[in-house]
Order: C-alpha cells, then structure tokens, then sequence
C-alpha cells in the first residue's frame, strides 16, 4: 500500500465507523528543555475529551513506576563484546563526554547512561519530560492513566539495544552533530513531524538494528493493540514522535488496519 503522506502535525485523530467515539495519537519528545517547551492549547482540549490517557509506560501507576526503579538499579557488563581497543576507546569518550571512566559506567545500568546522554544532548538544567506533564493535565480531568508496554518489558528492550558496542557508537557520533537537537526543538515547535521523526531517528541516536527493535517492532505490536484500546473508550495515546510517519509508522499502519487518520489543527 501506497504510504500516506501528511501535512505538519503532532496531533491525530483516529476514527472509524466502529468506534462510538474517536481517538487521538500524539507524537512527543520525550526529554526537552523548560524553556522550550508548550502543550499546544488543541492538545489541552483533545486530552481533556478522552477517557483514558496512554502512554508508553504508565507513568501514573505506582507498580510500574517502582518496577522501573528496580530494574534500573541492576548494572550490566557494557564492555561485554568489546575489544581491548574498543574499550580504551569507550573509557575516553565517557570520561570526555559524561565525567565517568568505564569502571564507573561498570556499576550503572545502560538505561542510566543513555538518560545521562540525552540529557547532555539536551543541554539545560531545567528539563521537562513530555509525558509527566500530560499526565498532570489528564489526573486533573480524572483520567485513566495505562501504559501500551509494561515497564519490565520496557526495560529487556532496552537491554536488547543498548549494549557497549551501541553506547561507544552513540557516544563517537555525538560529537560531530551538536546542533542536532536544537534542530529537533525547531522541528517540534513547527509541528513538522516528517523533519521531528528524522531527527530523533538519525543516526546520532540510534543504530540500524537498534532502529529496527526501539521502533519497527514495538509500532507493529501497537498496532495490533490500539484496535482493541480505542474501540469502547476514547484514548489520547502519546508516544514519541519517532513512531509515528513512515511505511512502519503508527499513522501509516492503522491505515491499513482501515482507520482514518487525520491531522488536528486546532
């Protein structure tokens, strides 16, 4: 099927003659700076029109919010696979990039060094997290809050991806793009999604392989569920921009599933 072209937009309404009322998908950011960062009064409106308010993990559940923790405390062997040299080159880019040696990284887990990566791309102190904030807004007009992955399966995800040899790729091609993220705000706040989803998957971020499991797989088994999660109850579903457009995009495999899918502007 011929992909699906759409015009700028973060917000989209998903509807059928199936649905007794309609859903809305949103693309995020998930890490940005305060200053840099709005909810869009139509997002404000949407979110307060739903019933249940997804994210990608529920943030709102105290369970899945201290299963996260826990798991984020066991460290992981990073240098595991790496050569002697690859190492050396991994223990001076930490110590240049992040103030850690290798032994240090040793005791933390990877999800805690890609979280101390990407708040250095980001380069502020004050920093928002995109869906803490909506969620503020839908516990204040009583909605449900529910999470489209539970956050252990979250976490083995990320163990898939983010291994040494991923960390030392990141950490080597961060130096070379410092404007990327600024790049990524301008792209957010003009709602250019095409540009915002090629940003936040470019190479600076993630791998190929890493690609292919942090978003082709997991918008496949979104997919598979959203069905079943929009048809009795209205849900605002946010997920990073990133999972959006494209052949295997969210906007484009819903579609197919039969849905329309249209751009809210305001």
């Amino acid at each position: 099927m011929k992909e699906t072209r759409y015009k700028n937009s973060l917000l989209y309404k998903i509807s059928e003659d199936g649905l007794r009322k309609p859903s809305y998908l949103f693309g995020t950011m998930h890490m940005i700076c305060a200053r840099d960062f709005e909810i869009p009064d139509k997002v404000r409106r949407t979110l307060s029109k739903c019933n249940t308010f997804y994210m990608e993990v529920d943030l709102g559940s105290a369970d899945e919010v201290n299963m996260m923790q826990q798991q984020e405390l066991a460290a992981q062997d990073i240098a595991a696979g790496l050569s002697p040299g690859e190492k050396i080159i991994l223990n001076n880019l930490l110590i240049k990039q992040l103030d850690l040696t290798l032994e240090d990284a040793q005791h933390l887990p990877a999800v805690e060094l890609i979280n101390q990566m990407a708040a250095k791309a980001v380069s502020c102190d004050d920093i928002k997290i995109a869906e803490l904030e909506l969620l503020k807004i839908a516990m204040e007009k009583g909605l449900r809050s529910a999470g489209l992955e539970t956050a252990l399966e979250q976490l083995e995800i990320a163990k898939q991806v983010f291994n040494g040899r991923e960390i030392l790729l990141q950490l080597q091609l961060s130096e070379n793009d410092n404007d990327l993220f600024e790049k990524m705000v301008n792209a957010y706040h003009q709602e250019n999604l095409k540009e915002l989803a090629a940003l936040i998957t470019h190479k600076r971020f993630m791998s190929a392989g890493a690609y292919n499991i942090l978003v082709i797989r997991r918008n496949q088994r979104w997919a598979e569920m959203i069905p079943e999660l929009i048809r009795e109850r209205s849900a605002f579903i946010a997920v990073g921009a990133g999972h959006l457009p494209g052949g295997q995009g969210l906007l484009q495999l819903l579609t197919e599933q039969g849905f329309s899918v249209n751009p809210v502007y305001k």
